[in-house]
């Protein structure tokens, strides 16, 4: 993992995910890139934390990315309700499956 100025990035294989701290929550980006032969679906699920107590997490469905393509999606996770945003948010990934067509 490293930053991008107040962003935070981890690179997991064939995802890359960037949290950066917003007012209401963190504002999450997925980027996959599909390395197989075949159109691929994928079901991420992504955590983020400030390692103290403040904990949120959303699922992410990227359907039908044709091979060697690049699809992305972003959400903020959290809320105002939760209270301050992590600065500095730890990522975590609890989910990354890759469901292949005609597999």
């Amino acid at each position: 993992m490293h930053s991008e100025g107040g962003t935070r990035v981890l690179e997991y294989g064939d995802l890359v995910v960037r949290a950066t701290p917003e007012g209401d929550g963190v504002r999450t980006e997925i980027a996959v890139t599909n390395t197989y032969q075949r159109k691929a679906t994928y079901s991420v699920q992504i955590t983020v934390a400030d390692g103290a107590g403040w904990t949120a997490y959303d699922r992410f469905w990227l359907q039908g990315v044709p091979p060697g393509a690049t699809r992305r999606d972003e959400a903020v996770i959290g809320s105002a309700e939760m209270g301050p945003a992590p600065r500095v948010p730890k990522i975590y990934v609890d989910e990354f499956s890759p469901l292949v067509d005609g597999e």
